[in-house]
Parts: C-alpha cells; sequence; structure tokens
C-alpha cells in the first residue's frame, strides 16, 4: 500500500471529524466475493500500517511497552501520539488494509487494549470506518474510545471495544444499510490533543474480527 494510498482515506477522515459531535459514537456524510477475514497468524489477507500526518503526531509500534506476549519477549505496542492542540490539523493513525469492497456486514468486532494514563475520549482514539452505500455514496462512521463497551485487563490494561451489533447500529444510525454497503477503509485515528489530554495513548491486542495485532508481525504474509 503507497503513502498517498494511506493517507487519503485518514486526511478525509480529519476533514469530516472536524464536523461531527464530539460525543457521539457515529457519525457521518456488487459485493466482494473475496474470502471473508477471519484467519490470524498474518493469513488474514490483512494489513496495519502506522503513520502520521500533521507536526509532533504519529504512530509508531514500541518495545517494551505493551502486554506480555504470547511468544518472545519484545511485549511491543502501538503508540499514538498528537503533541499539538486539538484543533491542529494532525492525527497518529494506523490504516487496515485488505478489506475494501467487502460487505458492511462482514465487520463484526473491533477492539484494542489502552493503557491506563494515555487518552480515551469520545473521539480518540477512534475506529473510521469507511462505507460506500447501495448508490455508491462514501459515508465515515466515527466508532471513539470513550463510547466502547469497557473490561478491566489489569491494573494497567482496559479492553475497549465494539461488538457486530454496535457496529451494525453505528451504521443504521448514519442512515446506511448495512446489508447493502461495502467497506471502502478502516483506520484508527488518534486526533485530540493536549488541550484535551495527555497526547498519548498505547494500544495493543488490536483487533478486527479475529484478527489480532501485538505487533507488526501480525500483517498478512
Amino acid at each position: 500500500m503507497t503513502t498517498r494510498a494511506i493517507l487519503v482515506p485518514v486526511a478525509a477522515a480529519l476533514a469530516l471529524a472536524a464536523c461531527r459531535e464530539p460525543a457521539s459514537p457515529a457519525s457521518s456524510s456488487s459485493l466482494s466475493t473475496r474470502p471473508a477475514f477471519a484467519v490470524g497468524g498474518g493469513q488474514s489477507g490483512l494489513r496495519l500500517d502506522p503513520g502520521g500526518v500533521g507536526e509532533q503526531s504519529f504512530a509508531k509500534w514500541e518495545s517494551h511497552e505493551g502486554e506480555p506476549d504470547a511468544t518472545g519477549s519484545a511485549d511491543k505496542a502501538l503508540y499514538f501520539q498528537k503533541m499539538v492542540a486539538t484543533p491542529v490539523f494532525a492525527a497518529g493513525f494506523a490504516v487496515i488494509d485488505g478489506l475494501q469492497g467487502q460487505s458492511a456486514t462482514m465487520l463484526t468486532a473491533l477492539s484494542w487494549d489502552h493503557r491506563t494514563g494515555g487518552w480515551c475520549g469520545a473521539g480518540a482514539p477512534r475506529w473510521n470506518i469507511g462505507i460506500i452505500d447501495a448508490d455508491g455514496a462514501e459515508h465515515t462512521v466515527f466508532l471513539g474510545c470513550n463510547a466502547a463497551t469497557h473490561a478491566t485487563v489489569d491494573a494497567n490494561w482496559m479492553t475497549d471495544s465494539y461488538s457486530g451489533d454496535d457496529i451494525v447500529a453505528a451504521i443504521k444510525a448514519v442512515g446506511v444499510d448495512p446489508a447493502n454497503a461495502t467497506i471502502s477503509s478502516l483506520a484508527i485515528v488518534f486526533d485530540e490533543g493536549t488541550d484535551v489530554g495527555p497526547g498519548f495513548v498505547f494500544l495493543d491486542n488490536i483487533t478486527v474480527n479475529t484478527t489480532v495485532w501485538t505487533s507488526p508481525s501480525g500483517n498478512s504474509n
């Protein structure tokens, strides 16, 4: 995936986000026959690519900042930063590639674990789901950290999750029938800055359906 291809959906999402209701978990404006993305271990067909746009804003994998890994000792977490005020056009992001063209109903679970002390706000970090309706119109669904279902992992980590029913409800809330919509993009965006919080968060166990990233090795081979 090229840098330009990564930046386009994120830049569009940032522009849309400037007009959204900050506390709302969802806002906006022939089905694929590709296989379902339900296999983990680098065989799902999915990639997660972190990056950044604007000043002092980026995302990257950091060693020894995450939860203990099942194998190895890297214990990586995906670090997101925006060390400027929220109104500045800037964000750390991670784009998940490989879902384009699939039915919106194929997206059945989205979650991550965030480390306490980092930011979990109404609008960041958040899932941005790009969808195309039956008429070809594009919409973006926002699923913010604060509105997710929370479960304590331990004293240092909290799971923030959205179920398939949550995702369907959010898509319907923007006036789109998920059964007649396709996915155009999926990204995690961190664009709330130091005027509202600490300006950073660590995420681990990033999950799309049953594909889980604990490091870059979670990308499809």
